[in-house]
């Protein structure tokens, strides 16, 4: 593979993509009433300011809500914590608009931390939320395909030509370690050996609920035991987090130090002394920052002043000239603090996309790719070439990276890396992870048969596993099994398309899983112990509005996967007269659907339209040998 080709190609399928999510992002906020926007979840309009607080990291927060009684939808029902979002101000004040993130949302209220200082007086009114698209993480994707490409004579040329499977990946014999957590199975521990072994790249293939985080961070404890430096990267921030819960020490206790890049309102609230900003106002050169911060306010105050006492002439040219040289020093400052605690920090965290080039500054002895089959290639680049060997883990077999442009998938950049890997590294440099601690052996059993071989082995402590033994929660028909498929043929439960979401629902189905869910929840199930889940968006918008039980989680396929439950619901929707299943064809999004449940797993959908697709009819034959077959009428 020619690296001068490979790359342009790969350019030429991120500007497809770059231009298809803006003009997404264009026609939507340029032609969409705020009504449509609202019901897609990327607007939340008619906001009240309650007031600002302030948050981790110094960040100022804008508390907003709205009154929820009697809509449909609550306001920021599409919006997740450390989504990038705009506010804008209502008339009247200083500025149009702040940019921010969202730091924690519930039904009706956000918190959105500012990025940058807020205008003096806020103007009372009515204020609106709007997610926001980056070029931040394109532009770095571009310069990484560009450096990956132009590489010569360097560590990161050799990495390159290794990837590109042009030179064969090399691996040694290292000392067996004694391993920081004795509980790993044989599989894991394989999968250590392996990464530690090898000299270029190694892949791990993590199939739910096989501990591959778990894998990831011994691997990582190891690389810092021998003295190297490891950057941790993901696509998302709930898989960086993930890494961060398990490497951050306990309180008041030394162990590694951890600093993990990105706004804090990005990371999970428990975890936020392990963030770099965080970290930066503990430092101990910090008061500097604040004086010199203190001192330029106090100028710009005197400034501000008329009348007597006001700066004039050549006292007010020097406040002024005075006040952008204390900007300018604290910042440097507070940079200068940054690059020496990421410097010293013998493992750093970030997302693919937040390592700034500015902060992660050399390379590394250790890049690990978590999640990363839902990468894409160029995202992973950037990751890849700050270090001198590489560690991938994801699952194929799941979800694939989300991409605007049909054209550009198509063309190859849904491929990730870390397929290619597999198919090309030596045996020795992969491996599989095969011991499941999550689901019921009844659940794990066609998930394993039809993507991982039957390879899948359910751990003792979950293999018999029943919603039924958990405390509180009584024998019923439903939480004494751990699976049940419930069959709606018949009843007339049609789906039907909604035009604004672009998207497809099933009112019979979706009351026919809030009735169940109400009987899971009358059992004893804890509401934080159950998900309703659906492939399709306007499926979740109705759900949403059916069901208001607070704890309880309704949310889409796609945005659950690296999630479980005790109890998951999914409802599949399609049911039509031609056993059209539309996008349910992905059967990696099945695979993710299936494997959240950990104790008992409820499928509902249409089994004479799903019948008419290979997956689904080998799927309704596995419920009939479990004798798991249910017919909806039974909860009409």
């Amino acid at each position: 593979m020619q690296p001068a080709e490979h790359f342009a190609r790969l350019k030429r399928l991120l500007d497809l993509e770059r231009a298809a999510e803006r003009e997404e992002n264009a026609r939507e906020l340029e032609r969409m009433p705020i009504s449509a926007r609202e019901a897609l979840g990327k607007t939340a309009a008619r906001l009240v300011l309650d007031g600002v607080e302030y948050g981790a990291g110094g960040y100022p927060l804008l508390v907003l809500s709205r009154s929820i009684s009697g809509e449909e939808l609550t306001p920021f029902h599409g919006m997740s914590t450390g989504d990038s979002v705009r506010a804008s101000l209502p008339p009247g004040g200083e500025t149009a608009s702040v940019d921010g993130v969202l730091e924690r949302i519930d039904e009706a209220r956000a918190w959105v931390a500012v990025e940058g200082r807020l205008p003096e007086t806020l103007p009372e009114g009515r204020w609106r939320v709007d997610l926001l698209g980056s070029d931040a993480t394109y532009r770095r994707m571009t310069r990484a395909l560009e450096d990956a490409a132009a590489a010569k004579g360097s560590r990161a040329s050799e990495l390159r030509e290794v990837l590109l499977g042009n030179v064969r990946a090399e691996w040694g014999t290292p000392e067996p370690p004694t391993f920081f957590n004795p509980a790993l199975n044989e599989f894991q521990k394989e999968a250590v050996l392996s990464a530690l072994s090898a000299k270029d790249v190694a892949v791990i293939h993590g199939p739910p609920g096989t501990g591959k985080t778990t894998v990831l961070v011994e691997i990582i404890r190891q690389a810092a035991a021998r003295g190297e430096r490891v950057l941790a990267t993901a696509p998302s921030n709930i898989a960086v987090d993930n890494m961060l819960e398990k490497l951050l020490p306990p309180e008041g206790r030394e162990s590694l130090r951890v600093t993990r890049l990105g706004h804090p309102a990005r990371t999970l609230e428990a975890l936020r002394r392990g963030n770099l900003r965080v970290q930066v106002l503990e430092d101990a050169q910090y008061p500097q920052v604040q004086e010199m911060d203190g001192w330029r306010e106090r100028l710009g105050k005197r400034l501000a002043r008329s009348g007597r006492g006001a700066l004039e002439g050549p006292e007010r040219r020097e406040a002024q000239t005075e006040i952008r040289r204390l900007w300018k020093d604290a910042r440097a400052l507070e940079t200068s603090i940054s690059r020496r605690l990421v410097q010293s920090a013998q493992v750093v965290l970030a997302t693919h996309g937040g390592i700034s080039s500015n902060l992660v500054r050399g390379r590394f002895d250790l890049v690990v790719l978590d999640e990363a089959s839902q990468a894409t290639e160029p995202l992973s680049w950037i990751a890849l070439l700050k270090g001198e060997r590489a560690v991938f883990a994801g699952d194929p077999m799941q979800l694939p990276p989300t991409l605007h442009s049909k054209e550009a998938a198509e063309g190859g950049l849904a491929s990730t890396l870390l397929e290619r890997l597999q198919t090309s590294l030596p045996e020795g440099l992969r491996s599989l992870l095969r011991v499941q601690y999550r689901m019921h052996e009844e659940i794990m059993r066609f998930p394993s048969e039809r993507f991982y071989g039957g390879k899948l082995i359910a751990d003792d402590s979950v293999k018999a596993h029943l919603a039924s033994e958990l405390p509180g929660v009584a024998a019923t028909g439903l939480t004494s099994v751990p699976f049940a498929f419930v069959d709606t043929s018949g009843t007339g439960y049609e789906e039907s398309f909604d035009e604004l979401l672009q998207s497809r629902a099933n009112e019979g189905e979706a009351g026919l899983a809030v009735r169940l869910a109400r009987e899971l929840l009358d059992a004893g199930l804890p509401p934080r112990d159950v998900a309703i889940l659906s492939p399709y968006t306007a499926q979740v918008k109705r759900l949403k509005a059916a069901l208001r039980e607070p704890g309880l989680e309704i949310g889409t396929v796609d945005g659950f996967q690296g999630r479980e439950k005790e109890a998951t619901i999914v409802s599949l929707v399609r049911s039509n007269e031609k056993g059209e299943v539309g996008f349910l064809a992905d059967i990696r999004r099945m695979n993710v659907a299936i494997t959240r449940a950990r104790r008992l797993l409820i499928v509902i959908g249409d089994g004479a339209t799903l019948a008419h697709h290979p997956f689904y009819r080998a799927f309704l034959e596995r419920v009939e040998k479990a004798g798991a077959h249910r017919s909806a009428w039974e909860w009409a």
